[in-house]
């Protein structure tokens, strides 16, 4: 009975070795968080890890910069729940070393797990802000919740953008009046179908912000949000 029982076990454990290995392959972000110093990467602080030649006065804007993001995060949704690794670049080379292809940020999460990778051009505030809010929504959707599409990838970013209360995508104001651009009657909802069509459209943050203000007008205001969160409803 132990023998079958143990090759099962050694067949699993396997398999996810090889999918962990697989994943870190395709994601070079994935091992840089394995091994930050491989990547060219020295600790600032706990979580923190930044391109070795950093000056030391930028290391210091940067974790400042972090922790006041991190604050507006938590004025939405209260005390953090995600552990994070912040890897932070501050060339471009460095950033390509991660898997960096133009984008400011990208969070990788699972569930309260998450790297984020900053690229130069995504040292500031409200960037920093738009990707702690991703994490902090993942670590309340939970890992079953986030892989089976509990949350549209549309609301995900939308709520982003309006919890980092980003100028590029919002009006300034209350409501629907902060809406840029009026929503499509579809937006993406896988985070595939996101990346393709935030390539070809640079209004799809805005609209996406947009409908979710919308949905918050017909539902109770943004607060609901954390509710529905909290009683693993689907949104939207």
């Amino acid at each position: 009975m132990m023998r079958p029982l143990r090759t099962v076990l050694i067949a699993l454990l396997s398999g996810a070795a090889l999918g962990l290995l697989a994943l870190m392959w395709f994601f070079p972000v994935l091992r840089g968080a394995a091994c930050p110093p491989c990547a060219g990467l020295e600790r600032a602080e706990a979580g923190l890890w930044v391109e070795a030649n950093m000056p030391e006065h930028a290391r210091a804007a940067l974790a400042a910069q972090i922790r006041a993001a991190r604050g507006r995060v938590a004025d939405f949704y209260g005390p953090p729940q995600a552990r994070l690794i912040v890897l932070a670049c501050m060339s471009d080379a460095c950033d390509r070393r991660l898997g960096g292809r133009s984008a400011a940020a990208v969070t990788y999460s699972l569930g309260d797990l998450s790297v984020v990778r900053i690229a130069p051009q995504g040292l500031s505030s409200v960037v920093l802000t738009h990707e702690f809010a991703h994490t902090e929504t993942h670590a309340r959707l939970g890992i079953f919740a986030q892989i089976t599409g509990r949350m549209a990838t549309w609301f995900d970013e939308g709520l982003s953008v309006l919890i980092s209360n980003d100028p590029q995508y919002l009006h300034p104001g209350f409501g629907r009046g902060r809406c840029l651009v009026p929503p499509a009657a579809e937006l993406p909802r896988t985070p595939r179908s996101w990346a393709r069509q935030a390539a070809r459209d640079p209004t799809l943050y805005a609209q996406a912000a947009c409908a979710v203000l919308l949905w918050a007008e017909a539902n109770g205001g943004l607060a609901q949000i954390r509710s529905e969160l909290a009683t693993g409803r689907r949104l939207p």
